[in-house]
């Protein structure tokens, strides 16, 4: 009982395009963890500098304290511009798990039609055969007549 899916195109594509999502998604997940990770180096950086410049403060050496507060104004700004990074991913990321839920929808659905026509043409298949059963029945009962 081999029955062909009539639909059968329209399931690779949709599992083809399952897999584009998937790969998406995994890239912008990576992006968003290169993010975080950027943003977490910019504030270490930032605690050093100003562990190095209480330092120097400590001692009494007052000669860089006007670059540190500069370089740590500079760093506040890159962590500034890595927290919007990391909210755009978080964004696209959260988007792109909507895209891969509505196209994981749509797979389930094909497949959940596939099943429905294999057994629409089991019944069939089974109807068929009560049929020629029937039909030898009413031949053989004739004859012995």
């Amino acid at each position: 009982m081999n029955k062909k899916f009539k639909l059968e195109k329209v399931l690779e594509l949709r599992e083809k395009a399952l897999e584009r999502e998937k790969i998406k998604l995994s890239d912008l997940q990576l992006k968003e963890k290169q993010a975080y990770e950027e943003k977490n180096a910019v504030i270490e950086d930032i605690k050093a500098k100003n562990i190095e410049m209480e330092q120097d403060k400590a001692k009494g050496l007052f000669d860089f304290i006007e670059m540190y507060n500069k370089y740590i104004a500079v760093r506040q700004n890159d962590l500034a511009v890595c927290e919007a990074k990391l909210q755009a991913a978080a964004q696209e990321t959260a988007k792109q798990k909507e895209v891969l839920k509505k196209s994981l929808n749509d797979l389930k659905v094909m497949e959940k039609l596939k099943a429905k026509h294999l057994l629409d043409y089991a019944e069939y298949m089974k109807k068929q055969e009560m049929m020629q059963i029937d039909e030898i029945n009413i031949t053989r009962g004739h004859k012995e007549e």
